[in-house]
């Protein structure tokens, strides 16, 4: 049975860039294909691989990565351009499918919030990079395949967090 993660932000890194002025109203669709922001710094920024704030963006590298264990992304560019450093570093946005996976045995709060977090492994077999639907939480889920390739090619920002599993039935 393989392994599963929630992949979410490392705030160990410190100095990290922060991209603001990004705005979803409307949704993907209403961005262009690419979006230019413009960085304010002040000295060297860690542009890592991973970002979760203001919303989820992976640089180039980790993109060309995702693309390969879930071909149902849909991706939009962002430039973030640093004109003091004279620097400009490419994000992706992305929309993941969400995908049906949580076991009847997941808990949540009064408030319908995840206490809980438990995948049928049966549901999720078949895939390695998707958001879980019915919750209200926008969690990213990887498989120990696409976990390991983030892992081997030295990317950065993430820290994997292992998510618990119930057999589920074979039919």
């Amino acid at each position: 049975m393989r392994d599963y993660y929630l992949l979410t932000e490392d705030r160990r890194i410190s100095r990290k860039v922060q991209p603001s002025g990004l705005s979803l109203e409307g949704g993907m669709e209403a961005l262009l294909p690419i979006t230019v922001l413009e960085v304010q710094s002040e000295g060297v920024l860690a542009y890592p691989d991973w970002l979760e704030r203001p919303i989820v963006m992976l640089s180039d590298r980790m993109k060309s990565i995702t693309a390969k264990y879930n071909l149902g992304i849909r991706w939009k560019r962002v430039d973030l351009i640093d004109r003091q450093q004279n620097d400009r570093n490419v994000y992706w946005l992305m929309q993941v499918p969400a995908v049906d996976v949580l076991a009847k045995s997941s808990e949540f709060h009064q408030n319908g919030a995840l206490k809980r977090m438990v995948l049928d492994y049966e549901k999720a077999k078949k895939h390695h990079f998707f958001s879980v639907q019915g919750i209200l939480e926008p969690y990213i889920v990887v498989s120990l395949d696409a976990a390991e390739s983030f892992l081997r090619r030295g990317l950065t920002g993430f820290v994997l967090q292992k998510v618990e599993i119930e057999p589920g039935r074979e039919i």
